[in-house]
């Protein structure tokens, strides 16, 4: 595999790469995963605690965190390279079923830009609020309070069709003026979400700097994979992002 992170895949402004299956990305043991496009973009993987521990899964080859307490820490953490128009595209698995969640803070969440509940960032959670065996993804969005949030709207998913199986994620952002006004979700090339910020998010006001983040859940507990995680300085197109996933795909056993 390349270090773009496969052969068909859309390379016209992509910045970053971080790919569980690259050796130049990710050696097995290591705490860092290095991004062979852009080394000021590369990642770190956070085991500290006792309840928090990593291997390299393979067939196919991701990183599988698994977290069995409450813990308010990062599973990982990398650099975001912020641009007007923007596209983060991660591979994700969970084997956390939906038991039952009463908040979003006891759900495992997925991927966040900036640090939550501060006045700019932006959570992507898995939350299946008091229903067991469902998965409610929405996206929260801190824009200018703190803890005063604009919810997306809510994907549903069952047990059977979110668990143990891979799923694309692109996030989507656009703006102009050295701003962000708006974001795009979409899940298996199918968009799920939009939302329209209250506040323009600027480049310098995104909470913990320009980091990308996948939380953990302070709640509960998460058992979370992740194969590869890509930025693109341009926001993809849904045939740019089918392109991707039918590139990608058959790695991932789809």
């Amino acid at each position: 595999m390349s270090s773009l992170g496969g052969p068909n895949i859309v390379t016209n402004g992509l910045v970053s790469t971080l790919d569980a299956a690259n050796a130049r990305s990710y050696t097995s043991g290591s705490l860092k995963w290095n991004n062979p496009v852009n080394q000021s973009l590369s990642g770190s993987i956070s085991v500290s605690s006792a309840t928090t521990t990593m291997s390299l899964n393979t067939n196919p080859t991701a990183l599988y965190i698994s977290q069995s307490a409450s813990n308010s820490n990062n599973l990982f953490t990398c650099g975001l390279l912020f641009t007007e128009n923007a596209s983060i595209e991660l591979w994700y698995k969970t084997d956390t079923t939906g038991s039952g969640f009463v908040s979003q803070f006891q759900s495992p969440g997925i991927i966040q830009v900036g640090s939550y509940a501060s006045n700019a960032s932006l959570t992507l959670w898995d939350w299946s609020s008091s229903t067991p065996g469902q998965h409610n993804i929405r996206t929260f969005v801190n824009n200018g309070t703190v803890w005063s949030h604009t919810v997306s709207s809510t994907v549903n998913y069952s047990d059977s069709n979110w668990v143990e199986k891979y799923h694309q994620i692109v996030m989507n952002f656009s703006g102009s003026a050295g701003k962000w006004n708006s974001y795009n979700l979409y899940i298996d090339t199918v968009l799920a979400a939009t939302i329209n910020f209250t506040i323009p998010f600027p480049s310098g006001s995104i909470a913990g700097g320009n980091t990308i983040y996948a939380p953990a859940a302070n709640g509960g507990s998460a058992r979370n994979s992740y194969g590869m995680l890509r930025q693109y300085n341009k926001t993809l197109t849904q045939a740019e992002i089918q392109q991707n996933y039918n590139a990608t795909k058959s790695r991932f056993n789809l």
